[in-house]
């Protein structure tokens, strides 16, 4: 599908089912009410631990349906999937699984970078550099910074700038791996077929790469744009939070989820 097939379709997707996309609605307002109902002033303690263990839960749920989602678009079912509660938690907990990895390998990555170039050393340098001139009577910026060795605030500079470029790039890459890897998920129902990296690589090279990052950059604007409508209608008197988040959210999210999952769906 090109990329205006793939949008108007996951713009006609979340309504397709009417009662379906009015259940999900109900799940993103049980997802909400841990931090919806702290704001009107409920704050009983025991009530704010259930509200969250039933955040817990429904947010695993909804990550389930989520991939249930992206699985139908990739196989070109034309309607939301039927609710399978036990299924799709257990599919939400994989589905989180999964994006704790994706999230961890490059964080570590980073980290190691910027211990070898030398940026968690220069910077303990200059806090004790700081606090050294401030304890010898410097009080201005000015006389705390000429106090710093220049060799550590030039490490730390070129550490920083170098562990930031490194960091944006991961981010980049293991982003776009991540998706690849939850439509693989989706598919199959292994998580082990998420963590697949040379499949994932291959399945990206079939769809496109360009294709893959112009998709994205345009589902997620849409996506802000239709953000930014839903917060003028929270505007409204009321009624407008409501409409708003429960039901501008899931609609944007079941746009995104299917917009993956038809994008994925030559893979």
């Amino acid at each position: 599908m090109n990329l205006r097939e793939i949008i108007v379709d996951a713009i006609k997707y979340p309504v397709s089912d009417i009662r379906k996309f009015l259940i999900f609605c109900v799940l993103i307002i049980l997802m909400s009410l841990s931090t919806v109902l702290p704001s009107y002033g409920l704050k009983d303690g025991t009530l704010a631990i259930i509200l969250s263990l039933v955040t817990l839960i429904v947010s695993f749920i909804v990550l389930g349906y989520s991939v249930d989602v992206i699985k139908g678009g990739t196989e070109g079912d034309n309607t939301l999937p039927d609710f399978d509660f036990v299924k799709q938690f257990v599919m939400g907990i994989k589905a989180f699984i999964l994006e704790i990895i994706y999230f961890i390998i490059p964080a570590v990555i980073v980290i190691i970078v910027a211990s070898a170039s030398g940026l968690f050393s220069s910077f303990t340098q200059i806090v004790y550099g700081s606090i050294d001139a401030m304890a010898d009577g410097a009080n201005n910026l000015t006389m705390i910074m000429a106090a710093i060795p220049k060799s550590a605030l030039n490490t730390f500079t070129n550490s920083l700038t170098i562990t930031l470029i490194v960091a944006i790039v991961l981010f980049i890459i293991f982003s776009l791996m991540s998706f690849t890897a939850l439509v693989r998920f989706a598919k199959s129902g292994s998580g082990t077929e998420g963590l697949r990296f040379r499949q994932i690589i291959r399945d990206m090279s079939k769809v496109g790469f360009v294709k893959i990052i112009v998709t994205l950059i345009v589902i997620y604007i849409i996506a802000l744009v239709l953000a930014t409508v839903i917060g003028m209608i929270g505007l409204i008197p009321y009624v407008g939070v409501f409409i708003g988040i429960f039901v501008g959210v899931p609609f944007i999210m079941l746009f995104l989820d299917r917009a993956i999952g038809l994008l994925y769906a030559d893979a």
